[in-house]
């Protein structure tokens, strides 16, 4: 880290070295000393959705309770490494969905439980919606109950997709198939 007298050097300095002023604030140098004013944003609540509204290929922030566990199990990778891998059925009382779960998530599937799911995408797997928590994403017990019983019968993992080659604001087309 370069610290130099004059604030119009540092200021290039710091652009050309670093990126921006904002960049060396995130860092934790001290910016102040360096000649700027800095400012702390207001983190914005998340906004929580209901699972009926979920469309593919999008990442929402939702509550869900875990009503089934389907499936846990370790697997080997390509690589030889072991990996832990769940499926579960969660919802809320809108919808229902499977939600794959790996690794240290795989500590959450527990039946009944309250998860906050925050920055979950909406994966087509296999022609199906599947629910991941994204690398950005969270995972984490919920302190409260929002809702008594979870509505198994609108499980939007049963609708099917298939890709469309026209151009529509969205690049699937939906069909729904009971299995």
């Amino acid at each position: 880290v370069f610290f130099f007298n004059d604030t119009a050097t540092t200021e290039i300095y710091t652009r050309s070295l670093v990126g921006s002023v904002r960049c060396v604030q995130e860092t934790g140098i001290n910016a102040e000393y360096m000649g700027y004013k800095m400012e702390k944003r207001q983190l914005r609540k998340a906004v929580f959705d209901k699972m009926k509204d979920f469309e593919p290929q999008r990442h929402y922030n939702t509550i869900v309770k875990i009503v089934k566990v389907e499936s846990l199990v370790e697997i080997k990778r390509v690589d030889s490494v072991p990996m832990k891998m769940a499926i579960c059925l969660v919802g809320d009382e809108t919808a229902c969905a499977k939600l794959f779960l790996k690794e240290a998530q795989t500590a959450f599937a527990k039946e009944g439980e309250y998860l906050v799911l925050r920055n979950v995408q909406a994966r087509i797997v296999k022609e199906r919606i599947r629910l991941e928590v994204s690398i950005w994403g969270k995972i984490e017990k919920s302190t409260e109950k929002k809702f008594a019983e979870v509505n198994t019968k609108n499980n939007i993992s049963e609708t099917e997709y298939e890709a469309v080659h026209e151009h529509q604001p969205l690049p699937f087309s939906i069909t729904k198939h009971i299995l």
